[in-house]
């Protein structure tokens, strides 16, 4: 499916885009959501189950698994919350100032929706401007609610005995489970470089390959650097038979200030 809009959110650190998706996700504008944190997001589920009045049953320490059962109950409430904030704009009128009207002036003047838009704005029928109204409510799309899971912060994890669990449980690992085990259709977006091990692990999951029609229930975007980092990690996934949907060059310009490919030139300069 397009995505209406001809940009996304990306990540930004652990907390500040935890939730974007609530917020955005419904006027078409993708977003993407850290899961490098399953405590925050344990508490960010306990805070929208009271907000939106879902039951909210507290996943634990001591549970087996907790780290990947919190991300996917979090992934999949985050789901629900969109879909229906989505039914609910569609369900409103073109009126003045309404959130359907909102999504349709932000989408980008080339879009075909937009003109279609326009089209229906200008038509004097009222009996085809409905029509036309509601021909523009089928084509509206939600905006994806990608993941990303830094692939090197993968620690070890331990009993409360001091005895050392399978790598399986290490926090990268139990981050791509508990997406890969979520109700959503959309990407994991893997960045920090090559993780053999990890990368290993996704052939683990059906939802990584295609179906019999050859369509991804969820997709791989790996975050790369340059052409040679993204040649290197798409070489080692098509060996495990996986596909790779989008590669999203990142600079050390926007790389969370860790590295600097210039003297502080900024990306205009470089790019040009």
């Amino acid at each position: 499916m397009l995505n209406a809009h001809n940009f996304h959110i990306p990540v930004m650190g652990i907390g500040f885009t935890i939730d974007t998706p609530v917020k955005v996700a419904h006027y078409g504008i993708s977003s993407v959501i850290s899961l490098g944190d399953d405590g925050l997001a344990e508490r960010m589920r306990a805070f929208y189950c009271k907000k939106y009045g879902f039951e909210y049953l507290e996943i634990d320490n001591d549970q087996e698994d907790y780290r990947a059962k919190r991300l996917t109950a979090y992934l999949n409430l985050i789901n629900v919350i969109v879909q229906n904030n989505f039914e609910a704009l569609k369900n409103e009128s073109f009126s003045k100032g309404s959130n359907l009207t909102k999504y349709f002036e932000m989408l980008p003047e080339l879009s075909s929706l937009k003109q279609a838009y326009q089209s229906m704005l200008d038509e004097k029928d009222a009996t085809t401007q409905i029509k036309l109204q509601e021909n523009l409510k089928k084509n509206m799309t939600l905006g994806d609610i990608d993941v990303n899971v830094m692939t090197k912060l993968d620690r070890d994890n331990y009993t409360k005995k001091g005895e050392q669990l399978p790598i399986e449980y290490n926090d990268a690992h139990a981050a791509v489970r508990g997406f890969a085990k979520s109700n959503l259709t959309s990407g994991i977006v893997l960045s920090a470089g090559l993780s053999p091990r990890l990368y290993s692990y996704l052939a683990n999951f059906d939802c990584f390959f295609p179906d019999e029609n050859e369509q991804l229930n969820k997709t791989i975007i790996l975050k790369v650097s340059d052409y040679r980092s993204a040649l290197i990690q798409g070489k080692f996934l098509a060996k495990k038979g996986i596909w790779v949907t989008e590669y999203r060059v990142e600079s050390g310009l926007n790389c969370g200030g860790h590295a600097f490919a210039t003297n502080g030139f900024l990306m205009g300069p470089i790019l040009e």
